[in-house]
């Protein structure tokens, strides 16, 4: 009797998995003067603290003012540590719904309440700045959220520059500035002391923007 020969079955090799296709590239987004002038601010205080020499400096605000896109400013800011512009910043989460900062209904107006809630002239409630994001640290003692404003950066702005009211541009309140020049134009120069002044409270004192954020050290 003859037997035949189990031939070997061979198994089949399996397919290789289809690797994940990647993500497209997020395109640059176009960036406007509000971006740059942000962006020449924080180049300002990198000036300032002596990480960009003169040339550095003019070369890279030129940069910036000419630039176009996100991808434009990333560029000057890519060997630079923090302060940066916040189009170069990841979003921070959102702040939940159930810790939104709302005045209670019948509040004192004096304590944030009432149809005057945030009306000239009376103090503007803090609380809700506790949940926001701090990219640079928070203030001891308060909890609150660091301005990206620099108090160093402001004060030497003020101290040499206080005449037209540079510092005070810098930290976001435009109505002083503008005061400060004012003052400085109609008493030819005299008024310059408002803004020497105002560059010792800023380097020695507490001071916020106009958010209510403290500046930052």
């Amino acid at each position: 009797m003859r037997f035949g020969t189990v031939g070997r079955v061979t198994q089949p090799e399996a397919a290789p998995e289809p690797e994940p296709a990647a993500s497209p590239a997020r395109p640059a987004l176009r960036i406007g003067n509000a971006e740059r002038e942000e962006a020449a601010n924080a180049l300002a205080e990198h000036f300032s603290h002596g990480r960009l020499d003169g040339d550095e400096y003019a070369d890279r605000v030129g940069a910036v003012w000419n630039g176009k896109t996100t991808t434009d400013i990333a560029v000057v800011f890519e060997d630079l540590p923090d302060p940066r512009p916040a189009v170069l910043r990841p979003s921070p989460p959102a702040r939940p719904p159930d810790l939104a900062y709302s005045p209670p209904a019948g509040l004192p107006a004096a304590f944030g309440g009432g149809p005057t809630y945030g009306a000239p002239g009376l103090p503007r409630p803090t609380a809700h700045l506790a949940w926001q994001d701090a990219p640079f640290g928070r203030e001891p003692g308060t909890g609150l959220p660091y301005s990206d404003k620099s108090k160093v950066t402001a004060g030497i702005l003020q101290l040499f520059l206080g005449a037209v009211g540079a510092g005070r541009f810098y930290t976001g309140h435009t109505e002083i500035a503008i005061a400060q020049l004012i003052v400085t134009i109609v008493t030819f120069g005299l008024g310059a002391v408002w803004g020497v002044a105002d560059g010792i409270v800023l380097l020695a004192g507490r001071n916020t923007d106009p958010d209510g954020r403290p500046l930052r050290p």
